[in-house]
């Protein structure tokens, strides 16, 4: 099974991370480093901060965040763990640990966390969609949906229904996965890769008129992208010529966290 790439971990969760601490206590928000200096200092002066407030958790939290996002999650556990331990009740703080895990490449312990971010921080989507995504990673399909839709109900975005839609299609409800695409389209309506597969989904209901629409519009987007023109060439050939256009192989959409790219035709 294919693993998914650490940048694209956080990628995923992007979209939440500002509202890391919509729920628990609040506190200093979490900051990239000074652009002054060198990472080297810039991670050495966090590291000295911490070290002489070994009890304050956000402390060690930007240190976290730090390595983490200098690509070090290995490294990153050891700041993150202090944190969570200083602040046993910090949904915040077993989430960030969850993507460290998660990007170090410990997937139990990091579903673990992420579980455990959705029950002291209920109200955080970040939490949600990270369970999300590393259910999806594992092929949990079943439990990655509600996982999703309460990240939807938390904070709607296109990348939060997009990733609804994929699940969806996973489990082959591609009438909700349809829908699912379209209130993506609504909240960001230019972005290839949801019309596109919106059209998948049109494809394996049968509906390929509605199909070659949602290609169309995605081949406005990117007219040079070739899956989305051999989408929409082969979908226009069957409506043509159905009798001569016989169907190619099914391919399930990508799993979420598993590929940026534009889907391939069903």
């Amino acid at each position: 099974m294919p693993r998914r790439s650490f940048p694209l971990l956080l990628a995923i969760a992007a979209p939440f991370l500002p509202l890391a601490r919509s729920s628990g206590t609040p506190g200093p928000a979490l900051s990239p480093p000074s652009p002054h200096g060198t990472l080297e200092q810039r991670l050495a002066s966090l590291r000295a901060q911490a070290q002489a407030n070994p009890r304050s958790a956000p402390d060690w939290l930007r240190l976290g965040e730090a390595l983490l996002l200098a690509g070090n999650p290995a490294e990153a556990l050891s700041p993150f763990r202090k944190a969570a331990s200083i602040n046993g009740r910090s949904g915040e703080a077993r989430l960030w640990l969850g993507r460290a895990y998660a990007g170090a490449g410990y997937r139990k312990q990091a579903l673990d966390c992420f579980h455990r971010a959705t029950e002291l921080s209920p109200a955080d989507p970040a939490a949600w969609f990270a369970l999300g995504a590393e259910e999806e990673h594992l092929s949990h399909h079943a439990q990655a949906l509600p996982a999703f839709e309460k990240a939807c109900q938390l904070a709607p975005s296109s990348t939060a229904w997009f990733s609804v839609g994929v699940v969806y299609g996973e489990l082959n409800r591609f009438s909700e996965a349809a829908a699912a695409y379209q209130k993506a389209l609504a909240l960001e309506p230019g972005n290839t890769e949801v019309w596109n597969n919106l059209g998948v989904a049109y494809e394996k209901l049968g509906r390929n008129r509605d199909a070659l629409q949602a290609y169309s519009k995605a081949f406005l987007f990117q007219p040079s992208n070739p899956t989305v023109v051999q989408n929409a060439t082969r979908v226009g050939a069957r409506i043509r010529s159905p009798a001569k256009a016989a169907p190619p192989p099914a391919r399930s959409a990508p799993r979420v966290g598993r590929s940026q790219s534009v889907t391939q035709s069903p």
